[in-house]
Formats: structure tokens, sequence, C-alpha cells
């Protein structure tokens, strides 16, 4: 009868725990930091752990706030409802400069990525 659940299962070859009861979205997400930032590379973007936001906002929040809230769309380069977003050359607030965000769906959270210099892909925004 603690706060956290202590269980370890196997899953697809890669060791995931169950996530703490708390209010962190980066505790629901039951993937180790390596794993995580092994997926950005395979995105195409060399990221450090420190540089993604976890989020409990959905992929398709993201999605709807481009189209209503923010000042650039962009243009959506992949949009899969369950669990990836890419979207290109987006500008959240009108004194930022257009970045990628990307936002994928690790199961109970989301990380959310947003990369200014989309050529090198490694010049990071501070805000989202």
């Amino acid at each position: 009868m603690g706060l956290y659940w202590n269980l370890v299962t196997k899953v697809s070859g890669l060791t995931r725990r169950k996530p703490k009861r708390t209010s962190s979205a980066r505790d629901l997400v039951i993937f180790s930091d390596s794993s995580i930032v092994e997926h950005f590379a395979r995105l195409g973007y060399a990221v450090s752990l420190d540089q993604l936001v976890f989020t409990l906002e959905t992929v398709e929040d993201y999605a709807e706030a481009r189209e209503q809230l923010w000042h650039r769309p962009g243009h959506i380069a992949t949009h899969d409802p369950g669990g990836l977003l890419v979207i290109e050359d987006a500008q959240p607030l009108a004194r930022q400069p257009t970045r990628d965000i990307v936002v994928v769906s690790l199961g109970d959270a989301r990380v959310v990525m947003g990369v200014i210099d989309r050529g090198g892909r490694n010049r990071f925004a501070e805000t989202m």
C-alpha cells in the first residue's frame, strides 16, 4: 500500500517499469532515458534528455493547438494520431523563431522536442 508501483515487466525486449503514481509526466513514461534519446535519433534528431519536454497533452492536442493558437502553424510532415506528430517551420509565438516540433507518444505521456536549425537538426529551442 504505497504510492509507487515497483513491478518490472519485460516487453519487446526492453525492461520497462510500471509508472510511479505521481503528477510528473516523465514518471508516467515507462521507457529509459537512453531509449527515448535513441528513438529521437532514429527520427533524425540528435538530442539529449535535457532538450526534451514531457507532457500529458496528446498528439491531437498539439495538432489542434497548431491550427487554433499558434502564430504560424507551419506544415505537418508526419501525423500518426496514435503516436507521432512532426511539424516543420512552425512558430508557436510571434516573437519566437520558426522551428520543427516533434511530439512522440510514449504511453501515458508524450515527449516534445523543438529544433530551430532544421538543416543540422542540432540547435534546439529554449522554450516551446
